[in-house]
């Protein structure tokens, strides 16, 4: 039965979330949000959503009885908002959804994939070296973050100002780095973050002239190799079908453990 819970609830503990945690880890990171909203059964899956502005995750067990697709229907209906409404969900679910002509879905479908990472591989050598990011990289990282937005299909289109904000929280984390080739100039950017003993690598960006050099992959290596050395957990969400970035993930030890779905529901 659908019921509204609280972040200490015992779900959380259950040996099927625990073991899909790290995959669902944004998750654990809304739980502490002013706004949340939380729903489960208690069981078989839970529905959490931060904010209204950001999409709500569905985790299920695997293999839940599909019995249960009617009353996870109506539990994602209580999360649909007067515009089109996000959701990220593991592609078992989204699959029954469409088998079942789920009346709400919307026009919106996005393939995320969940790569891990449990030991690098060194990348070709290339030229340069990976250096922390400072104030002085501010202007050059505002073009990268923005142009970054205008290139991957499911990052919001940020405007200069929306990108000086992204680049000054990312400096302040200390987890800031970029490649450096040997001629000073900065060719790619990449951070990181962790929570809960998981790390991930996000905003990995090369210069479109720079590619195919290996500065993607060195950096990736780097960042990679020195949250594993810190005894973190290692795993990121990435554009499934962007060659790009997962070339240069899989290239220094990275492998697809799942695909998880972002879809639409229509309006209420």
């Amino acid at each position: 039965m659908i019921k509204k819970i609280k972040p200490d609830n015992k779900i959380f503990d259950s040996y099927e979330f625990q073991k899909d945690k790290y995959k669902f880890f944004i998750i654990l990171q809304n739980l502490k949000s002013e706004t949340l909203e939380l729903y489960s059964d208690e069981e078989n899956y839970i529905l959490c959503r931060g904010d209204v502005k950001w999409p709500t995750w569905i985790w299920t067990k695997d293999n839940f009885n599909s019995s249960l697709l009617k009353e996870i229907e109506e539990a994602i209906d209580l999360y649909r908002l007067v515009v089109d409404t996000r959701f990220t969900c593991k592609k078992e679910l989204y699959n029954l959804l469409k088998k079942d002509n789920y009346k709400f879905l919307g026009d919106y479908y996005f393939e995320m994939g969940y790569l891990v990472c449990n030991q690098t591989v060194k990348p070709k050598t290339t030229d340069g070296k990976c250096v922390l990011a400072t104030e002085d990289d501010k202007d050059i990282l505002i073009n990268f973050i923005y142009n970054e937005s205008r290139e991957i299909s499911d990052i919001k289109e940020l405007s200069l100002e929306e990108a000086k904000d992204n680049v000054e929280k990312k400096l302040n984390m200390g987890t800031y780095y970029v490649w450096k080739n040997n001629k000073e100039e900065i060719v790619a950017q990449a951070s990181y973050k962790i929570l809960a003993g998981n790390a991930k690598i996000t905003g990995v960006y090369t210069l479109p002239e720079e590619r195919g050099k290996g500065y993607a992959a060195n950096l990736i290596y780097n960042l990679t190799s020195k949250v594993l050395e810190e005894g973190n957990h290692v795993s990121l969400y990435t554009d499934y079908n962007y060659i790009p970035s997962n070339k240069a993930y899989k290239n220094v030890g990275y492998v697809t453990e799942d695909i998880l779905i972002n879809f639409s529901c229509t309006k209420k």
